[in-house]
């Protein structure tokens, strides 16, 4: 009798599956309609694309205070000024990395101080702004990231 092969989950899969399983987050379509999204009360906190990127709406407030251990870490890339970071999902560490930075994306979105629109995810915007170079028309950063000010303490 031969063994039944399990299907080969990918690390996105993986990392998708075990925060979805968390109470209150739900799956969906992801906003930008570019692959699928995680969701808490009703609000997109993180979702995949085909190429095994997942991105993650941690809030620029926290990016800000984060951003020097994110970029230290070698495995996330930041947009200036944005709500949205990224993380290709390569092994178990990038996993184990995903599910730790949605935790944070939860509380970030769900603490009621940043209620706004979310702002377009990094592949769509960084696809406009190069559709605006390729055209020759002149290429403007989407507001949702650019760098914000930051208020004197």
């Amino acid at each position: 009798m031969r063994g039944r092969k399990v299907p080969a989950t990918s690390y996105a899969d993986r990392a998708m599956a075990q925060v979805a399983s968390w109470p209150g987050v739900r799956r969906g379509r992801a906003a930008c309609g570019l692959g699928t999204a995680l969701k808490v009360d009703g609000r997109q906190l993180a979702h995949v694309h085909a190429d095994g990127c997942a991105e993650l709406r941690l809030t620029w407030p926290v990016i800000g205070r984060l951003r020097r251990p994110l970029l230290e870490s070698g495995r996330v890339q930041l947009a200036p000024g944005g709500d949205w970071i990224r993380v290709r999902l390569d092994s178990e560490g990038d996993v184990d990395l995903f599910t730790s930075l949605a935790s944070v994306a939860i509380k970030a979105n769900t603490s009621g101080a940043r209620r706004e629109r979310a702002g377009a995810c990094m592949t769509l915007a960084r696809a406009e702004v190069d559709g605006a170079v390729l055209s020759g028309r002149p290429a403007t950063v989407p507001e949702d990231l650019r760098e914000p000010r930051l208020r004197p303490r």
